[in-house]
This record gives C-alpha cells, sequence and structure tokens, in this order.
C-alpha cells in the first residue's frame, strides 16, 4: 500500500493570477484567511518566510521557513515548519509547499499545490493528513480573498 505523505490540491479560482498572487504575499492579506496570521518575507530566494499572529498583544510566530523560488504571480516555492510541530527545527523536520498560478482561457487561474514530503518524520502520514485538511481550509480561504480583490481590481 502507497503511504499518503504527499498533498496535492488543485483549485479554480475566479481571480487573475496577479490577485492571487497578493492574497498569497501581502501580509493584510494573508491575515483575512489565515485566522489572523501574517506571512511576512521579501519574497525573494534564500529570504526567510515566517506567518505571525498576535496572542494577548503579543507576535508569535506560527510557523516558518525559507523561500526556495519565487517568480510573481506564477510559482511560489517555501520550505515549512510549523513551530508547534514537536518537531527539532532542522532541516530534516521541514516539509516543501509548492504552488502554481495558471491562467485558464475562460479568466480563471488554476491553483495547483504541492506540498510534502512528510515521509520520515514521525507520524508521517498523520501529519500528512492533518495538513491536506488544513489547506482545505486555506485554499477555500485563498479563493474566496482572491476573488474578493479581484472584484475590487475591476471596480
Amino acid at each position: 500500500m502507497e503511504r499518503e505523505t504527499i498533498i496535492q490540491r488543485t483549485l479554480l479560482v475566479d481571480a487573475s493570477p496577479r490577485a492571487i498572487w497578493r492574497v498569497l504575499t501581502e501580509p493584510q492579506l494573508t491575515k483575512l484567511y489565515l485566522e489572523g496570521s501574517q506571512a511576512r518575507s521579501t519574497w525573494k530566494p534564500g529570504a526567510p518566510v515566517v506567518w505571525v499572529d498576535k496572542v494577548e498583544g503579543q507576535e508569535r510566530v506560527r510557523a516558518k521557513g525559507t523561500v526556495m523560488a519565487c517568480q510573481p504571480e506564477r510559482r511560489l516555492r517555501y520550505t515549512c515548519l510549523l513551530t508547534d510541530s514537536d518537531l527539532p527545527d532542522e532541516p530534516a523536520s521541514y516539509t516543501t509547499v509548492d504552488i502554481l498560478l495558471e491562467p485558464e482561457r475562460d479568466g480563471r487561474t488554476r491553483l495547483e499545490l504541492w506540498h510534502g514530503d512528510f515521509a520520515g518524520l514521525p507520524q508521517d502520514v498523520r501529519r500528512a493528513r492533518e495538513a491536506g485538511r488544513e489547506w482545505v481550509e486555506v485554499l477555500v480561504g485563498i479563493k474566496r480573498v482572491a476573488e474578493e480583490q479581484q472584484g475590487l481590481l475591476a471596480a
């Protein structure tokens, strides 16, 4: 039996790659679908990326990683470690997220997500399943916010 340690999702969004890109990379927009967390980075390859939220007035890093590839409005690839994952902060603990944006002929954008590989991590299948469930919520939020932003761009 093949182990499920990689997440792959595809989503069609009624928004341009530009609108989706802004939703993925601008802190004031990321917090609209990441339970208040802001993604912060220069989005240059090799740069750190952190997802920060506020708890009782104090900033807390929820996740962190490094930008691996960044092609604006096309591709965003980064490593990721959830800070509450009880994994040591070492390279073997990080997974990779790769997001591709592909314009469709009908004006929508196909967002393709790949997140893995969880193989080799303790409880890899459970971690992958949990991440997969979280991604469903995040992708629904990205779609909602991107479509709202597209409406504002068109107005």
